[in-house]
């Protein structure tokens, strides 16, 4: 399935998957504590119930105006006068299904591809999504505890850009409980309005405040503050109606109309009944919301007394809402059976496991070191729940040995490759113009790699493509008058340029310009070279694995999605003799009748999502260099482990192997066992070629000429089912993505090789969704 990127950038809620995954447990007989949901635990007031009734009765059952019925915003108008002197009319309300909807619907109407969306964290957890699915990119304040988790007006202007639009400004706060006060308010406000900055003021928690708080409405703080604010509310919180759907917004008509006019065109318009249910719970008697308050704040100071009393636990007072964030973070690196708790997921996965109450790791409103706990439930479950926390709390000790959970992983910008263009020798002498333009002598790095005989010098101004680039090739030195085979420029900070490379054949010169992603990086070094030793040496770069078994060479060539990692193993592991050759790229000399294979590389680059293909991989991944391997649940791209109720970030693990598609690991070849279990040259005996699908036998000899029709084809023909888990796209022609000229003249140059590789070697067409162990058998026969 193909899904577009915008559905692969986001995480589900994870509030919302805790609390699925506690009730089912409850389902299974488990007597779980949900501290998890953001619902009031109270009835629905008995006077709006009848309101939605009457409305059944009265068969107001139909569509309505996509954008509410006047007498609901007429009640809203209505509200903002009495409680906060704040005059709208009308066309500048918008009625949706939900206030989330609203939230949702404002994004798409008013932010751009390229916005910036300022985020104070911690934040509710939908937030920096709905910023996604709009195209913007949200970033992030982080509050401290200290200042009570309030955005200050010095850090708001420090993160402001040109290309900032808004501020999502939630009061009270979800998940803190934290409140503004009106001259704290202000400040921010005279912020927005100097950097010209639209107020998402989510403010739909105004009613259950504590205390003395007077709570105050953005918009209240002045006219020129009004039109640049739009106000989020809604019946949910304050009137226990989280079911009956019913949110609304408050802005200039310009952006309300826009918001109308989207969701026209998707959910259209809003609950009728629950329409009208909320205008009696807007007009109607208000006493209720009084009585809410009050058990509430009762709770509230139940769990501020009981936090309180156990050890090295800090919590802020809420001042609204009914959540507590208290930092939990000392329990961290501590075990109960041999199993650590490293951060706010794995402290959340015991709780629920070990206490059976579930809360929401702090994690997911983007800080870490806290957990959210929400009171909206009854006190005798709140007392059985704290009890149960501080049991399994204290059952938490240090370890003898603590373990350091360290990766040297580096998060390139860009995850994906960029397109590459074949250029001229003219076009080619002004992008090196350009590039070395941007070359500057304080952040330039130069070396000289030797890569199957060919000098490749590398100049670039990214420090992580020159750290993988020197660990990954030998060294190759240079007389100061002699010039290298080929030079790749790798420039990042080029501004006005989207990611692209270009490469001029003639002049062997590759531009990249913005790609930080050092797999490109490295698959124009082995084309640079591709093209170099093929036009002067006859030497060719084959795409696939290699391995020796009893000193027979062994290639392996598939398209992705075959299965080729655990396959290659597999038959490692079946030789006490084997030894690896390559898993990936190969350059194959042809001497007479015998063919030679050699891997150019000193590293092994490979996905991590390879993790289960060879049970020493994730040791030596947590050793090795890595890039873009994802340590927030938020960051996780593998849709299959969303689905599923629990993964291991979920658990508490400080990383995924498996999380990202954009995850590589560099490894060194002799940590798989030394000299005898690795190989840098070998002869080549049996080619294989890897198919799959549900009917073909295992093993099957292949001709010559079928052979090359395979890879010429660049498919696999079959079903993704069976044998591994690892795939991958965009192999191409000969199963080779990194052929950089692909001329008629080039491509069948590279038809002709293959023609000579199995002139001189045995080849075999394997079907991989075949039964494993009936594969491995007929391999080891012919091996």
């Amino acid at each position: 399935m193909s899904l577009a990127e915008r559905a692969r950038r986001i995480d589900p809620s994870v509030t919302l998957k805790i609390s699925a995954r506690a009730s089912a447990m409850k389902r299974e007989g488990k007597d779980i504590i949900d501290l998890s949901v953001g619902e009031p635990d109270f009835a629905t007031p008995e006077n709006i119930k009848e309101a939605g009734k009457m409305a059944i009765d009265t068969n107001f059952t139909k569509y309505t105006p996509s954008s509410g019925i006047l007498e609901l915003k007429e009640a809203i108008v209505e509200k903002f006068r009495l409680d906060h002197q704040v005059r709208y009319s009308p066309s500048q309300i918008l009625v949706s299904a939900g206030a989330k909807m609203c939230l949702y619907t404002l994004c798409q109407a008013l932010l751009d591809e390229g916005d910036e969306v300022i985020i104070p964290s911690p934040y509710w957890v939908s937030y920096p999504e709905m910023t996604k699915m709009a195209g913007a990119e949200p970033v992030y304040v982080q509050t401290e505890e200290e200042n009570n988790f309030l955005l200050t007006p010095t850090q708001f202007k420090d993160h402001v850009s040109t290309n900032t639009k808004a501020i999502f400004l939630n009061n009270p706060v979800n998940p803190t409980g934290a409140g503004y006060s009106r001259h704290q308010l202000m400040e921010i406000a005279e912020v927005a309005l100097q950097e010209d900055i639209y107020v998402i003021a989510d403010e739909i928690y105004e009613k259950l405040i504590y205390d003395d708080f007077s709570f105050c409405c953005f918009a209240s703080l002045g006219d020129d503050v009004k039109a640049k604010t739009i106000v989020i509310n809604g019946v949910s919180k304050a009137y226990s109606m989280t079911g009956w759907r019913i949110g609304y917004a408050a802005g200039p008509e310009e952006i309300i109309s826009a918001m109308s006019k989207i969701q026209s065109h998707s959910t259209s318009n809003p609950c009728s009944i629950a329409q009208k249910a909320s205008v009696e719970a807007i007009l109607g008697p208000q006493g209720k919301i009084s009585q809410m308050r009050a058990e509430f704040q009762k709770r509230r100071n139940y769990l501020i007394q009981k936090l309180g009393s156990i050890p090295h636990v800090s919590c802020s007072e809420p001042q609204g809402a009914f959540y507590l964030f208290p930092n939990l973070s000392h329990y961290y690196n501590k075990v109960y059976k041999g199993r650590e708790i490293r951060n706010s997921h794995g402290l959340a996965f015991y709780l629920l496991n070990q206490a059976q109450v579930a809360i929401v790791p702090g994690a997911a409103f983007g800080d870490d070191r806290y957990i959210r706990i929400s009171y909206a439930t009854s006190m005798d479950l709140l007392e059985k729940a704290m009890e149960r926390i501080c049991g399994a709390l204290q059952l938490l000790k240090t370890p003898s040995k603590v373990k350091k959970m360290t990766l040297a992983n580096t998060n390139t910008r860009s995850q994906q490759q960029v397109s590459l263009e074949e250029i001229s020798q003219e076009m080619r002498n002004a992008l090196v113009a350009e590039a070395e333009a941007h070359l500057h002598f304080h952040n330039y790095y130069e070396w000289n790699a030797n890569i199957s005989g060919v000098v490749v010098q590398l100049r670039t101004n990214i420090a992580h493509l020159y750290n993988f680039w020197q660990e990954n090739w030998y060294p190759a030195q240079l007389e100061t008058d002699l010039e290298p085979h080929a030079i790749v420029y790798a420039v990042g900070s080029v501004t006005g340029r989207q990611g692209h490379a270009f490469y001029n054949s003639d002049t062997k010169t590759a531009v990249l310009f913005n790609q930080d992603f050092y797999q490109q990086l490295r698959s124009i070094a082995l084309g640079v070279v591709a093209d170099v030793v093929e036009q002067l040496f006859g030497v060719h770069l084959v795409r696939g694995m290699g391995l020796e078994i009893n000193g027979r060479g062994v290639l392996l060539l598939a398209p992705g999605g075959t299965g080729k990692f655990r396959l290659l193993f597999d038959l490692l592991k079946c030789s006490d003799k084997g030894r690896l050759l390559s898993l990936d790229a190969l350059f194959v000399r042809y001497n007479r009748n015998q063919v030679w294979a050699e891997n150019g590389e000193r590293k092994l680059y490979l996905p991590t999502r390879s993790v289960e293909s060879y049970e020493k991989f994730a040791p030596l991944f947590d050793r090795g260099k890595t890039e873009n391997v994802v340590s927030l649940l938020s960051e996780c791209t593998d849709l299959e482990c969303k689905q599923k109720d629990i993964c291991r970030l979920d658990r508490g693990s400080p990383y995924c192997f498996k999380a990202s598609k954009s995850s590589y690991a560099l490894l060194d070849p002799y940590w798989l066992g030394g000299t005898e279990k690795y190989c840098k040259r070998s002869p080549i005996d049996t080619v294989l070629l890897l198919k799959r699908d549900q009917t073909s036998p295992p093993l099957v000899p292949c001709r010559e000429d079928d052979a090359v029709h395979i890879l010429e084809s660049g498919g696999n023909s079959g079903l993704p089912i069976g044998y591994g888990q690892e795939s991958e796209t965009g192999s191409g022609q000969f199963f080779n993505p990194h052929l950089l000229v692909k001329s008629s003249r080039r491509l069948e140059w590279q038809k002709q090789a293959f023609i000579q590789l199995f002139q001189g070697t045995k080849c075999y067409q394997v079907n991989t969704g075949a039964s494993r162990e009936q594969l491995l058998e007929r391999l080891k026969e012919i091996l």
